[in-house]
């Protein structure tokens, strides 16, 4: 069922529909199926609000296509294939759902205010980047699953958004052995949460406020990847070292804007602690405590003290 979230929230560049790690991409099942937005006559589909000179052209190229005998065949025989599966009734109540959950109002509001969250900053910049090529790796993330899943307002609000309809789930395939990470420089040392590597680069004098692509510094890693005590400890390390706090990334999101949106309340505190500014917006004029408002469950909201601490 995440996974069929998950692909709801993937940048659109075409009109087709994307594929997810249990749908064929195609659009939802109707009485006339149609595949990769070809009707089933193999005509040129008319396209709602398309400039009419615009369309004659694309129709005009397409008619020409068609008239190679190899092309001709491999569009029938794709169309032949893709009508088939659609006639899959599995791949029917997932299409189903999915497009209960694109029609249903709370959960549209839910995925749009993920966006402002610096919890799933690494995602949209992901799917920005490289498009919905990028969702396989996300869709195999357990822990980014699950803090979705939160997000979203659980497994019961996501069967309710499709209607009840839960799609059946394929047979998980044998994880792929993974190779050690790369430690090279203070950021990765910081997402995977490498102590030692951290201490050493601190002692050699690496930049404790070198940027990456994105703007962040090792302290939003820190934050942003950080698990348990080793988490705790890199982020104590970054700032003792002198991180700067001030720091933002090109999203405008300060380290506390990062502790709060990811729910670290011992960041929080600490940041607080040092004379972050809590009243400092993002780039979508955004506070810190608007972040830890966004999700009902982040853990920031059970502590009353913090929440006041923070409120502006």
């Amino acid at each position: 069922m995440m996974a069929m979230t998950l692909s709801m929230m993937a940048p659109v560049k075409t009109t087709t529909a994307l594929r997810t790690t249990r749908s064929l991409r195609s659009s939802a099942p109707q009485r006339r199926v149609r595949v990769n937005m070809l009707p089933p006559g193999g005509g040129m589909p008319n396209m709602p609000g398309m400039d009419p000179k615009k369309m004659a052209e694309m129709q005009k190229a397409y008619a020409e296509a068609m008239k190679d005998p190899e092309t001709a065949k491999k569009v029938q025989a794709q169309m032949a294939q893709m009508q088939g599966m659609m006639n899959n009734p599995m791949v029917q109540q997932q299409m189903q759902a999915m497009n209960n959950m694109v029609a249903n109002p709370d959960m549209q509001k839910r995925i749009a205010s993920l966006k402002d969250d610096p919890a799933f900053a690494d995602f949209f910049d992901d799917l920005k980047k490289n498009g919905p090529g990028a969702m396989m790796k996300w869709a195999n993330d357990k822990a980014f699953l699950a803090r979705l899943n939160d997000a979203l307002g659980g497994e019961d609000a996501i069967r309710a958004a499709a209607g009840g309809i839960a799609p059946p789930e394929a047979a998980a395939a044998p994880a792929p052995a993974v190779s050690a990470p790369e430690v090279e420089t203070l950021h990765d040392a910081a997402r995977y949460g490498d102590v030692e590597a951290v201490e050493d680069f601190i002692a050699i004098g690496k930049d404790i406020n070198a940027r990456d692509s994105s703007s962040r510094t090792p302290i939003h890693y820190a934050i942003a990847f950080g698990k348990g005590d080793a988490g705790e400890e890199i982020f104590n390390m970054l700032l003792e070292a002198g991180a700067d706090l001030t720091a933002t990334d090109e999203k405008k999101n300060t380290p506390l804007h990062y502790a709060c949106g990811y729910g670290k309340p011992f960041a929080v505190k600490a940041l607080l602690a040092k004379g972050c500014d809590k009243t400092s917006t993002n780039g979508t004029g955004k506070t810190p405590i608007d972040l830890v408002k966004l999700e009902a469950k982040n853990p920031i909201n059970n502590d009353a003290e913090l929440v006041a601490a923070l409120s502006v």
